[in-house]
C-alpha cells in the first residue's frame, strides 16, 4: 500500500536498491554490481561511510580471531584496507599488534585493529562504487515504500527537488536504523526486553599529544586504573569538572598523527529515531567535548598541550530499530558458535555493551570464533528484502558483538551477492543457495571456516 501522496519528479529503475551509504551499504552495492547487478545506493548524506566519516568512529575493529593470531575477516573488506593504505590513508591490521597508541593502549581485544583516515575513506569508496558502475545518491532520504504480495515494489525517495520513485527486484536495508524494513511493512524490534540501548557517543578530533611521553606511561603502568586514570575521572565526575559518565581514558593514534577521542556520551540514552532527541543529544554532546577536552588537558600530563580541531558530524549510534529475519542470531549462538554450516561470516569480537557507567562485557564459552548465518539477514515477511550491518536479525548479546564496522564490512558483502544471485535466478532472497552465495565469498578471498 502506498504511503507516499507528493508527485513524483524523477524515476529510477535497478536491480537492487540499497539504502544507507556505511560500510555494510557501500559493501552490499559494490559486491552485487561486480556480480551483473544494476544498483543504486542511496545515502542521506554528502559522503559515503557513515558513522566511519560523518561519526568520526575510528578505528577499525578487530579483524582476528579471539586469540589475535589468524584474520578470519578479510574478502571485501581487506581489499578496501588495502586501497586505503596504497593512498597512505590507513596502517595495516598487521601494524596493530594490541597494547599501543592506535589499539587505545587496550590490553586484550583489539589487537589487529585498522586506523583509517576519514577523508580517504570517502574517497576510496566512491571510487570503488564508481568501478564497480554502482549510481550513487545522495543527499535522498528514504519516505516510502509501496509493499504487494510480500515483494516491496517501489521505494521512495526525498531531495530537494521532491520526489524520486525507485523500482528494483532486491532491495537492501543498510540504514543502521532498519528504516527500510519499517517503511516497507516488515516486523521490526528495538533494544531489549526492557527497552535498553546502548548509549551513544560523539567523537572529537585532537593533536598535540606528547605521544612519547604517554607511551612511555603505559608501559609503566599495567594495572587498569591507573593505565587509564580511571580515579582521576571518577573524582571528575563526583565534583562535576568531567561531564559524563566515561571513566575511563578513550583514546586512538591515527595515520596523521592526530588522535580520536571516544568519550563524550549521553548517559541516560537517546530516542536515535526521533529528531529533536537526537538532535538535542548531539548540541549536548558537542558541549560535553570542550569539557572533557579541557578537563584532558589540565589532569592527563601527556595531554597538557592539546589542541580541538573538530567534532564529528553525527552522533556515533551504537545500537537501533533491527529487522526480524528468518532466524534471530542470539547471545547463545554467539557462545556455542552455531550456524557453522550457514556461515557468510565469522567473527571473534567480543560481547562489549556500553551502559550509563562503564561497559558491560558478557564472556561466551572458550572464546571461540561465531558465525554470522545468512537467514539473519533475510527478512521473514518480505521476500525481496534483506538487511545488512546493524540492522540485522540479532539480540542485545549478538548486535552487540557483531555492530562493529569489519563484521558489517562482511555481512554487507554477502547481503550484495545474495541479492544479485536472486536478480540472476528470479527467484526470493531467501531461495538463494547459501552454498552459492558462500563459494563467491570465497572466491573473493574471504574466509568462512
Amino acid at each position: 500500500m502506498a504511503n507516499v501522496f507528493f508527485p513524483i519528479q524523477k524515476t529510477y529503475d535497478c536491480d537492487v536498491l540499497v539504502v544507507g551509504g556505511g560500510v555494510a551499504g557501500i559493501s552490499a552495492a559494490v559486491n552485487a554490481a561486480r556480480e551483473g547487478a544494476r544498483v543504486i545506493l542511496c545515502e542521506s548524506g554528502g559522503c559515503l561511510g557513515g558513522t566511519a566519516t560523518k561519526g568520526l568512529v575510528g578505528p577499525f575493529m578487530t579483524c582476528y580471531d579471539a586469540e589475535g593470531k589468524n584474520r578470519i575477516i578479510r574478502g571485501f573488506f581487506s581489499e578496501f584496507v588495502e586501497r586505503m593504505i596504497a593512498e597512505g590513508g590507513a596502517i595495516s591490521y598487521e601494524d596493530c599488534p594490541g597494547n599501543n597508541s592506535h589499539s587505545g593502549y587496550r590490553l586484550k581485544g583489539h589487537i589487529g585493529v585498522t586506523p583509517f583516515m576519514a577523508e580517504t575513506m570517502k574517497r576510496v569508496a566512491e571510487t570503488l562504487c564508481r568501478e564497480a558502475g554502482v549510481r550513487v545518491l545522495y543527499h535522498n532520504t528514504l519516505i516510502g515504500c509501496d509493499t504487494e504480495q510480500r515483494r516491496i515494489r517501489t521505494a521512495y525517495l526525498a531531495d530537494n527537488e521532491g520526489i524520486s520513485a525507485v523500482t528494483a527486484s532486491v532491495f537492501i536495508d543498510a540504514s543502521g536504523s532498519a528504516s527500510l524494513a519499517a517503511k516497507a511493512g516488515a516486523e521490526t524490534f528495538r533494544g531489549d526486553e526492557n527497552g535498553f540501548l546502548q548509549t551513544a557517543s560523539l567523537f572529537f578530533v585532537i593533536d598535540g599529544v606528547h605521544a612519547d611521553e604517554l607511551n612511555a606511561y603505559m608501559a609503566e603502568h599495567n594495572e587498569m586504573r591507573e593505565r587509564f586514570y580511571m580515579d582521576i575521572f571518577d573524582k571528575g565526575i563526583a565534583d562535576g569538572s568531567f561531564p559524563c559518565g566515561t571513566q575511563k581514558l578513550r583514546i586512538y593514534e591515527r595515520p596523521d598523527g592526530s588522535w580520536l577521542v571516544n568519550m563524550a556520551q549521553t548517559d541516560n540514552g537517546v530516542n536515535e529515531l526521533d529528531s529533536e532527541a537526537l538532535s538535542e543529544a548531539e548540541i549536548d554532546q558537542r558541549a560535553q567535548t570542550v569539557k572533557i577536552f579541557e578537563f584532558l588537558k589540565k589532569n592527563i600530563p601527556a595531554l597538557r598541550d592539546i589542541r580541538y580541531i573538530q567534532s564529528a558530524t553525527d552522533l556515533g549510534v551504537r545500537e537501533s530499530r533491527r529487522m526480524a529475519g528468518r532466524v534471530l542470531l542470539t547471545g547463545e549462538d554467539v557462545a556455542n558458535s552455531r550456524y557453522a554450516e550457514e556461515q557468510i561470516a565469522v567473527c571473534a569480537n567480543s560481547i562489549d555493551i556500553h551502559q550509563a557507567v562503564g561497559v558491560q562485557y558478557v564472556a561466551y564459552k572458550a572464546k571461540k570464533n561465531y558465525y554470522i548465518p545468512l537467514s539473519a539477514l533475510i527478512s521473514k515477511d518480505v521476500d525481496n528484502l534483506l538487511a545488512a550491518g546493524k540492522c540485522l536479525s540479532a539480540d542485545k548479546y549478538a548486535h552487540a558483538a557483531i555492530r562493529v564496522m569489519p563484521p558489517c564490512f562482511a555481512m554487507g558483502e554477502a547481503a550484495g551477492i545474495t541479492a544479485a544471485l536472486a536478480v540472476k535466478k528470479s527467484c526470493a532472497a531467501a531461495e538463494v543457495p547459501v552454498t552459492e552465495v558462500q563459494a563467491i565469498i570465497r572466491a573473493h578471498g574471504g574466509y568462512l571456516e
